[in-house]
């Protein structure tokens, strides 16, 4: 894949942020209508493929804009703060849609990428389907999908849960293993899946505090029949050849919801002269401030490792850092503005509520407590790997992840 200069990647980047500034504040308008119908947001999705937020990861030589690749990674957490700061149910349908292009991309043969590139770029999108928690089940999550094998391709039976971007995905990117004895992660590669292959099926289960409009629903495979073209990448690939993680995106998403209840929160303050003449209020106001300075500053310290193709392991390492700012950020500046605002800030005429809905459901995509176990471990010496036995934010353990 193509590399860019970083004059070029600059100027591409701010491109894209004037288009989301353009589109944000609709995006902004129709946030509230969406959560309370738990609809899919096909207008914002719409409008922003029009200016190309569909192809972030798309490789350049297919008409992309080649992020989260070698050299190219801050200018996406970028975007994807200030869609985040707009609406982070439409900015975390857009990164996972644009993970999954730039998985496909990296891990095909240039057949494949042949294939799907295009596909994507003109305006198919994909689903990302990891999770195996479902709903209505308790217990610990197992990753066990398999694919068994078949004349001319593969046969899939399994379940798959938080289905972010099926709603209008025509590609289903399946985390699923091959067959065989070995350890999970060494056999993991990715199942491209037609959505409308025969035995599909879109589980209606969506019922959730927040992140409504993701519709982030379940779905299950019954004897659903693969093509060998369709399954991409080599057994053990996203482990033992992918730099990549997904730490800085999830940091960029709470950072720019935290900003955009911070600056909801300043707003009505400034119109109020009993609160904002309170040293008290000024005080808590002046802490938020300074928790968003050190978050961003975490965040894109570790964005330019990445860019600049730091050590693996210590670049990641610093993006767990980035990420608990992040998710500690947009936990407590909504929670407190709360007491702020006072009683009128439960009131769904203000954005307050599902701002501190939709933080409090999408900083559960990762246990916190386990991320920073391991940033203590590397602080005890016991060492850190980004993908491996004590990883980041794709962690697998000791009996899955292999050597």
């Amino acid at each position: 894949m193509t590399m860019l200069d970083a004059e070029t990647t600059t100027a591409t980047t701010n491109v894209l942020l004037a288009h989301v500034e353009e589109l944000g504040p609709r995006f902004r308008e129709r946030m509230r209508g969406l959560d309370e119908s738990a609809a899919f947001p096909f207008e914002n999705f719409a409008e922003a493929t029009e200016v190309g937020l569909n192809r972030l990861c798309v490789p350049t030589e297919f008409g992309g804009f080649g992020y989260w690749s070698p050299g190219n990674f801050a200018g996406l957490y970028k975007i994807l703060e200030r869609l985040a700061y707009w609406d982070s149910n439409t900015a975390q349908l857009l990164q996972v849609h644009n993970h999954a292009a730039g998985i496909i991309a990296w891990h095909s043969t240039p057949e494949q990428r042949a294939h799907f590139m295009p596909e994507i770029a003109a305006g198919a999108f994909c689903a990302s389907l990891g999770s195996e928690a479902h709903i209505y089940e308790n217990g610990a999550e197992h990753l066990q999908s398999e694919l068994r094998k078949v004349e001319g391709g593969y046969r899939l039976n399994t379940r798959k849960a938080f289905t972010s971007v099926s709603a209008i995905a025509k590609y289903l990117m399946v985390w699923v293993a091959v067959e065989g004895d070995g350890p999970y992660a060494e056999r993991l590669l990715f199942a491209v899946v037609a959505k409308d292959s025969p035995g599909v099926q879109l589980i209606d289960d969506w019922q959730m505090l927040g992140m409504r409009s993701t519709v982030s629903c379940g779905i299950k495979f019954d004897d659903v029949f693969v093509p060998d073209f369709n399954v991409v990448g080599e057994p053990g690939g996203w482990v033992n050849s992918d730099p990549r993680t997904f730490s800085c995106a999830y940091a960029a998403n709470h950072l720019g919801s935290a900003q955009a209840a911070f600056d909801f929160i300043c707003s009505y303050v400034a119109d109020r002269p009993d609160l904002c003449g309170s040293e008290a209020v000024k005080v808590r106001l002046g802490r938020m401030d300074a928790q968003l300075y050190a978050a961003r500053c975490g965040l894109d310290a570790a964005a330019a490792r990445l860019d600049r193709g730091d050590d693996m392991d210590a670049a990641e390492a610093d993006a767990i850092r980035a990420m608990h700012l992040c998710k500690n950020v947009v936990l407590s500046i909504p929670y407190e503005g709360f007491d702020i605002v006072g009683a009128r800030a439960a009131h769904e005429r203000y954005p307050l509520g599902q701002m501190m809905r939709d933080a409090r459901t999408f900083t559960l995509h990762f246990r916190d407590d386990l991320y920073v176990q391991r940033l203590a471990d590397l602080a005890l010496g016991k060492g850190f790997s980004a993908k491996k036995a004590r990883g980041g934010s794709t962690p697998f353990d000791q009996s899955s992840a292999g050597a």
